[in-house]
Order: structure tokens, then sequence, then C-alpha cells
């Protein structure tokens, strides 16, 4: 009997939590066929003992099954003090936790008629591909970005097994060039089983628009002119040497205001640059944000920046969902020179290019946009093309084509 090609996505990070694998996660599922899709994914956050906010809502009306537990993996804890407290914890927590996450997905497996298992987090959910295969013969594949696989971890923690999850899985998806070659070259996995699906945005939800005035008014930067970056507040995004330069931006143009859109645990570092800077009234962290507010920020910013880096430990940009969205709204943007950003942003073209460890390189892009109006429009004018040719339509059909494929291998 043919297996079924109905997916099982296994995502800790899933919408409504805004970023960048949440959002590729919920728009394989919104623009896939009905019946092709269900989610288990969590209630929690991971990294906090907080509730996400508005999941119920979410599931009720996104139009596909999702299934929440608590949590798909343990709290994250500080690093154990010896090995005594780390096989405590094991034996407590992860054995637990695994087993509860595994009989769930069995479960769903059973009820829905599951052919094949996409895990979206490599490093703490990896393991579950290898026992759901062996105890219902469904298909394995996992979903990389690129961060999970360029970090470097220290011993003993999630990271350590993901070569082993790798080559056993029938397929990998890689969301971009730079990605599929870190796996390849890197991590040594067949080319013949590394699929590539780009990353890509929905241009039904971003999309050019009028500058929002009742937003700007409700986040006082009426009259400002508004350069905004959107992101997790970690160091790859580069948000902490932005403000770093935004003195240099500030003398060339008075009336520039950074709004930085996430959160994230770098966010109380940056809060402290913007106040030792005295930049109080030329940046704001707003916090996340909801969907219209998103977009109504992107709408009304003169250009978008997230000036990213790679990090010693090899924590880099996979390739940067976020350039896309601004480009969909007509925005041109800057990106840091590394990772996979180099194939969202099309130097020249759709933006600007930066090394993102350099504080005056990332100011002095920011102040030539900001400066010339002909070169902005070229660049905004590239870069709603570039938006409306990568539509998520086209992925998710690409992604359930790999799905029958290997469905019916």
């Amino acid at each position: 009997m043919a297996r079924s090609s109905t997916c099982l996505l296994v995502a800790s990070i899933f919408a409504p939590i805004h970023g960048g694998s949440a959002n590729v996660y919920a728009s394989l599922c919104r623009l896939s066929p009905q019946g092709s899709m269900v989610v288990l994914a969590a209630r929690g956050y991971c990294g906090r003992a907080e509730k996400i906010t508005g999941w119920a809502e979410h599931d009720q009306h996104c139009g596909y099954p999702v299934h929440r537990l608590d949590l798909l993996r343990p709290p994250i804890l500080p690093a154990p003090a010896n090995k005594f407290v780390s096989a405590w914890r094991f034996l407590t927590m992860d054995l637990p936790s695994r087993a509860k996450v595994l009989g769930t997905a069995l479960q769903l497996i059973h009820r829905h008629n599951i052919g094949l298992l996409c895990v979206g987090e490599l490093n703490s959910t990896g393991w579950l591909a290898g026992w759901c295969r062996r105890l219902t013969g469904c298909r394995v594949m996992y979903y990389i970005h690129g961060e999970e696989i360029t970090t470097r971890f220290d011993s003993g923690s999630y990271g350590q097994k993901r070569s082993q999850y790798l080559s056993r899985a029938d397929a990998i998806i890689a969301v971009s060039r730079f990605t599929r070659r870190a796996l390849v070259e890197d991590m040594g996995l067949p080319a013949e089983r590394v699929h590539l699906i780009e990353n890509a945005v929905d241009t039904g939800k971003f999309s050019p628009g009028a500058d929002d005035g009742a937003f700007r008014q409700r986040w006082g930067v009426t009259g400002k002119r508004l350069v905004v970056g959107v992101g997790r507040l970690v160091p790859r995004k580069g948000f902490d040497h932005a403000l770093r330069g935004w003195q240099a931006v500030v003398a060339r143009h008075p009336a520039a205001h950074l709004m930085i859109v996430g959160d994230g645990p770098q966010r109380p570092e940056l809060q402290q640059l913007v106040e030792s800077a005295g930049l109080q009234n030329h940046a704001t962290l707003t916090g996340p944000l909801s969907d219209a507010d998103l977009v109504a920020a992107y709408r009304s910013a003169d250009l978008f920046i997230m000036p990213n880096r790679t990090m010693p430990d090899g924590d880099t940009e996979g390739f940067g969902l976020v350039f896309l969205e601004a480009n969909a709204c007509g925005r041109a943007v800057v990106g840091g020179r590394a990772g996979g950003a180099v194939e969202a942003v099309r130097n020249g073209e759709t933006g600007l290019l930066v090394d993102g460890n350099s504080v005056e390189e990332i100011s002095a892009a920011i102040n030539s946009l900001l400066s010339d109006d002909e070169l902005r429009k070229r660049l905004e004018q590239g870069a709603l093309a570039h938006a409306q040719a990568n539509s998520w339509t086209t992925r998710a059909a690409e992604f359930q084509t790999l799905c029958r494929q290997l469905a019916a291998s």
C-alpha cells in the first residue's frame, strides 16, 4: 500500500511567534493543500517560563490541525555543575519530556495517517525522527536554516548529535545556497539528499502601502526619518553595532530615528546602549509587534537594516527572511555580508551589503541611503520586484512535491 504524503511538522518555534523559522513553517502549512500538513508545537517558550501569546486563537483560525504540548523540550537551564547534575537532569527532565513528545507524535501519526515527519529544530528535537521512523515506518526530514549547523556547541549540548541525525534522514531541506553548501561540504552529506527550498515572502501580507500616521503617533516618531530593524535580539543580528554607529547617522540626519522591532536576550544590553549614548529621542526598542503593526513599521520606514555578522562560535544568519519582508513592502535594505544574507540581499539591486563587524561601514551605508533619494528609489524598485518573484506559494508547492516523492520512495 502506498505511503501517505501527509506531513507532521514538529516545531517549538511556530506561529503566532514572530521570527524567521516560525514564519517559514506557518507559510508552508497555510499554503499547502488541505489535509496535507499537521503540526506539533509548543504552548510556551523553552527559554523562559512564559506562554506564547495568542496561540489558542491562532490554532482556531489557521485552517490546519495544530496540536500543542507545554514544551517540546526541557526548559533551558544554566550549564550543569558536574556530570552528576547532568545525569540527574537527563533522568528527571529529558527522559520524561522525550517520552511525552514521542507518545504524542505517535498518536498524531496514527490519527492523521502521517507518512512523513519533518523536524523543525535539529538540535533540540532531532532525536524524535529516528524513533518515529523505527516505530511507524514514516519517512523523516529536517528543515535546516543555517545557524543550527554552523554554530559550534559546548561538549554535552544538544548539538553534538546533529551529524548523526542528519546522516540518517531521508531528506534535508536547506533554506539557502549558503546552508546547502554547509550541509554538503562541511557536514559531508550526500548532495542528492539535500534539497534547496529557498525562503520566500507572503506578498499578500507584506505589500507596499501608505506611511501609517497613527502608527507613528503611537510610537512618538511623527515627522522622523524612520529606519526600521526587525529580528530576534541576539548579537548576530548586528543591532548593537547599528546603535553604536547611530550618533554618526543623527549627526548628518537629525530627524533620523532607529526603531528596532523584536525581543531576545540582548534587549537589556541594547537598551543600555541607547541610554549610555543619549539616544532616547533617536532610537526605540518596541519589543514584539502585531502583524498589522509590523507591516505598518515597514511601510512607514525610509529603509530597513539588519547588519548581521558571523559570531566567533560560528553562529550566523542562514538567510534573513526579514529582508524579503521589507522588500515586499517596497523598502531598500542594509544587511551584513555574512551567512545567507548575501543571497537575501542583492547588493546594489535590492539594498546594500556591509561588513557587519564595522560600525563605520554600517552608519555610512545608512547615511548614503538617507542622503541619496535617487539611489534609494532605484533600490526600492528592485526590492519590490525581487520580493514579488519569491512568493511562498511557489515554495509550498516545492515542499509538497518533495513530500510526494518521499512518500512514493
